[in-house]
């Protein structure tokens, strides 16, 4: 078997829950410990699962940003789209992926501005469709 930190995370985890916290007389010790416990299990699957979730996160902002293009009236707006539309995540270290992320959201913000003020069916149907991601991005993150 390989050691990853998922596997060392989960293994921490079930020492304290099934060894150490029962094995501590002090009640408010024993609490810590089982919230440690807690703790170390959704850290092992927020390790687990972290590179996939803002790789699918880029891919769907880019294909929205592509999408967006025929609805954007400001021609700078449609250049910075057009170009994060093409861009490419760079690496796949969370904190690259977490900057990559943030300069994307931040864009997004700004074409659900943009499409908030467009008065049609294809503006307010984009406008959802942000709405959605924003939704299932925050649900893939959730501790599970």
């Amino acid at each position: 078997m390989i050691l990853t930190v998922e596997t060392a995370l989960r293994g921490v985890a079930d020492i304290l829950r099934t060894r150490i916290a029962p094995a501590i007389d002090d009640k408010f010790a024993g609490e810590t410990a089982r919230l440690a416990e807690l703790l170390l299990t959704l850290n092992a699957g927020w390790v687990n699962d972290a590179v996939a979730i803002r790789v699918a996160e880029h891919i769907r902002v880019r294909a929205m940003f592509a999408d967006a293009q025929a609805l954007i009236g400001d021609a700078g707006l449609a250049l910075r789209i057009a170009e994060a539309a093409r861009s490419r995540d760079p690496g796949l270290k969370i904190s690259e992926l977490d900057a990559e992320s943030s300069r994307l959201r931040t864009l997004l913000a700004e074409l659900h501005a943009h499409v908030d003020e467009i008065d049609s069916d294809a503006g307010r149907d984009f406008g959802k469709r942000i709405w959605r991601a924003l939704a299932d991005f925050e649900t893939a993150r959730a501790p599970h």
